[in-house]
């Protein structure tokens, strides 16, 4: 039994990938449990409307926080010398800070407007705070990217824990207070501070040395040598951002509020368990396959792993929903979210293929098809887009149009699979692999 112990340990040990997925899964995992177990709570705290104005809220800053990177953050993976990447980081943390100054002067101008534009005049108080959350968020996803450069997946882990941790927190002392949506987005802006905090404190910490070689030449040989991220990956990743944040932003516009908190509530207590496997084996799989394909090996063994995994493991999950959805919700979280459970059902079949997808979303870039994913990701956001309005104005009801994306979207994802295959099976062909 010892030795039966001793050998699975090796093993364990020997390969890296395992290892690192169960480093981050653990974090992972905790960071979503978090706040999948803090909504029992929360939904008595609060009102599906103030869920509604905190969704809109959330969806606006991860839209801008696309454009405060302008997606160098990426390509810190990429370069051969930590040097390179390091110029990337600070790049990318002075195109954020600009973006967040900016973001941060037009909500105190103009916030009548802006409120007005996003057909919710609950909104309006919190606007000043967009600029700020967006900053955080920039400067997480950055410091995210180069820890895991390094492997320190420990650091990653305990952040994602910590994030959560504190929002969770903040969150259930404002539902208590009263703050109502405020107290949402003032407890999601908490978790990104000190997300952030723990990022650049490690930072400073590890790599302080790396400041003396830093040069304005240097910083601007960067912004050239990866010029491509914010040409192509960058309108990608925009058009990815319209369907992800566009979809709250018309449904306020078009139905209420209180549908928006349905929505936003259902998405937020799917992603726990989603989160668990996805950004884990995500960020391990980016990491993995950058390296192998620099070092000319075969990532077919790597590529088809992630997906099987993630597959197996997510689909009962998926299937419950399917069948039992809005007693799950009505039970758990009170019978006045059973709506969010009925609109999980029918989104359930999306959710599911899209959730095995996101592992391996970074499997054009490593392999050079920087522009062909460009495009693959505006006809996929674009079809959502359309189908949503066109159907939203047909029907007037948002069951329905739920249902039709649920029908729709999974043949889109599925495609975009088979495309990833296919990519991965002519980088085999054309490349003298090593052994």
């Amino acid at each position: 039994m010892k030795s039966t112990i001793k050998v699975l340990k090796g093993k364990f040990t020997e390969n890296s990938y395992l290892k690192n997925v169960v480093v981050l899964m653990f974090g992972s995992g905790i960071s979503q449990l978090i706040p999948f177990a803090i909504s029992v709570v929360l939904s008595r705290l609060y009102t599906s409307e103030e869920f509604g104005v905190f969704t809109l809220f959330s969806s606006i800053v991860s839209f801008l926080a696309v454009i405060s990177t302008m997606r160098y953050e990426v390509a810190i993976m990429l370069p051969k010398r930590n040097i390179e990447a390091f110029h990337l980081v600070v790049l990318s943390l002075i195109i954020s800070l600009f973006v967040s100054v900016t973001v941060l002067i037009s909500t105190l101008l103009f916030p009548i407007s802006i409120s007005e534009l996003l057909s919710s005049q609950n909104i309006k108080p919190w606007l000043f705070l967009l600029g700020i959350s967006v900053f955080l968020v920039g400067g997480v996803q950055t410091f995210t990217i180069w820890f895991n450069r390094r492997k320190k997946y420990k650091i990653i882990s305990s952040t994602m824990v910590s994030q959560s941790a504190t929002t969770a927190t903040i969150n259930t002392i404002n539902g208590f207070s009263g703050l109502t949506s405020g107290g949402l987005i003032i407890g999601g802006i908490s978790g990104q501070f000190i997300a952030f905090v723990n990022y650049a404190r490690l930072f400073f910490k590890y790599y302080s040395r790396l400041f003396k070689y830093f040069s304005w030449q240097r910083l601007w040989k960067a912004a050239k040598d990866y010029s491509d991220y914010p040409k192509f990956s960058f309108p990608h990743r925009l058009v990815d951002m319209i369907s992800i944040t566009g979809l709250p932003i018309i449904i306020a516009f078009l139905f209420t509020e209180a549908i928006l908190g349905w929505y936003g509530f259902m998405l937020r207590v799917l992603k726990a368990p989603l989160g668990i496997l996805a950004a884990s084996l995500g960020q391990v799989y980016f990491q993995q396959l950058s390296e192998q394909v620099a070092q000319r090996k075969s990532v077919k063994s790597l590529f088809r792993k992630t997906v099987l995994r993630i597959a197996v493991i997510i689909l009962p999950f998926f299937i419950v929903i399917l069948i039992w959805g809005p007693d799950i919700f009505a039970f758990v979280f009170s019978e006045k979210w059973r709506q969010a459970g009925v609109y999980a059902q029918y989104l359930t079949p999306w959710l599911l293929v899209s959730s095995i997808t996101s592992p391996v979303s970074q499997t054009p870039l490593s392999l050079g098809y920087v522009k062909l994913n460009m495009i693959a990701g505006i006809i996929g956001n674009l079809l959502i887009v359309t189908i949503f309005i066109v159907f939203a104005k047909v029907f007037d009801n948002i069951e329905s149009v739920f249902l039709i994306i649920g029908i729709v979207m999974p043949v889109f994802y599925l495609l975009l699979l088979l495309w990833y295959n296919a990519i991965i099976n002519k980088y085999e062909r054309d490349t003298k692999l090593k052994s």
